[in-house]
């Protein structure tokens, strides 16, 4: 046995393959934190860059050695965290002295719920010194917008306006904000409140700018689940739309969980694709009950400003109507998939997901499949 052989054998139980998947980031992190620990490099130039990345980073910003977390070949930096985005503000300002820069990139992933930079070929993160994860990314978007907003109220009532350049919503002589993300009930939407002296002006639901999702459907949109379940176990949708049993690796099916299936074309559905939501459905998605307007935007302290007695929020979308919704194909889609964790409803639930997450050019993407909503209901 080689020592490829050996050293696989050896770690193969660390892999959720048995083997690293070279397409998988998780799996090229781990295979190089373990071949670090044996004195072996995947990638010298990326380590190199890695390494200079982390010495720029410790005399621009008086960090040590203690501030970084490695990750395979990519890295961390920790700081508290209501400074992450300061950091990454300052970050993207420091003056590197080579031919390579910090580049951000605000999308949020698996690696970074803020996004990410790069240095040359070196990736890393800014990570929150008191805990790792454990906040969602929306959460935590919500979370910068109130902490920026609260900080610019510390010396005096101001009028709040949030733009994207092209309309604006101002909430007037606002003297304080609160988080209700985490507390709203039914059907409402707003994730910060405006107080002016203690009476509420209104509400703003904060999505980010690759938000993918505008909810989780489970509760609105149980009857419809558990229509499209019967359907197709009855076979009322033909074997374009039918099922097979979820299999254990043993090959042994799971009476409860089902994976629909097409039988015409003997593919397997990743989805069922439900456009023309009852049109009510749809503004109270977006809106919510309590009828707020919706900002698109990851919050950094560089999207603010004070001018006079006026904080201006720039958003890069801001949502009043229907027509601004539909201008940025960000309509609500149900996608009814496979998730089978939820026993109840036979392995499927529903999301409400953007039109442009499930559509390029206008067709519909992947192996999903689109069905009327008459034709659920029936």
């Amino acid at each position: 046995m080689d020592s490829l052989d050996l050293f696989f054998k050896k770690y193969a139980y660390k892999f959720p393959k048995g083997y690293p998947d070279m397409n998988n980031e998780q799996d090229i992190n781990l295979l190089a934190d373990l071949l670090e620990n044996l004195g072996i490099d995947l990638n010298e130039s990326k380590a190199s860059d890695r390494q200079e990345a982390k010495e720029i980073l410790k005399k621009e910003l008086n960090l040590t050695d203690q501030d970084f977390r490695d990750s395979g070949l990519n890295f961390f930096v920790l700081v508290p965290n209501n400074k992450r985005l300061e950091f990454v503000d300052k970050i993207e300002n420091i003056n590197t002295g080579t031919d390579k820069k910090f580049e951000f990139n605000p999308q949020s992933t698996d690696f970074s719920s803020i996004g990410y930079f790069m240095y040359g070929e070196a990736k890393f993160g800014i990570k929150p010194i008191e805990k790792q994860g454990g906040k969602s990314a929306g959460l935590e978007n919500e979370n910068a917008f109130y902490n920026i907003i609260t900080s610019l109220l510390k010396d005096g009532p101001k009028d709040i306006k949030i733009t994207d350049g092209n309309k604006e919503v101002v909430f007037k002589n606002i003297t304080e904000v609160e988080e209700t993300g985490r507390k709203t009930s039914g059907y409402s939407k707003s994730d910060i409140d405006f107080f002016s002296n203690g009476i509420n002006e209104g509400g703003l639901s904060l999505k980010q700018d690759d938000a993918v999702y505008w909810e989780s459907a489970d509760v609105r949109f149980k009857n419809e689940v558990k229509s499209l379940i019967n359907a197709i176990i009855s076979g009322k949708l033909g074997d374009e739309i039918s099922y097979v049993p979820l299999k254990d690796i043993k090959g042994n099916p799971d009476p409860n969980i089902i994976r629909m299936y097409n039988k015409k074309e003997n593919k397997p559905i990743s989805g069922i694709i439900v456009k023309d939501l009852p049109p009510q459905n749809i503004q109270q998605v977006i809106f919510g009950e309590d009828n707020v307007p919706v900002a698109i935007k990851n919050w950094r302290p560089s999207d603010f400003k004070v001018e006079g007695d006026t904080i201006i929020a720039k958003a890069s979308k801001l949502y009043t109507n229907l027509e601004d919704v539909e201008k940025d194909n960000a309509l609500p889609i149900l996608n009814i998939r496979h998730d089978k964790t939820r026993r109840a409803t036979k392995g499927l639930r529903a999301f409400l997901q953007t039109e442009k997450s499930l559509y390029k050019d206008s067709s519909l993407t992947g192996s999903n499949i689109e069905l009327s909503y008459n034709k659920i209901m029936s």
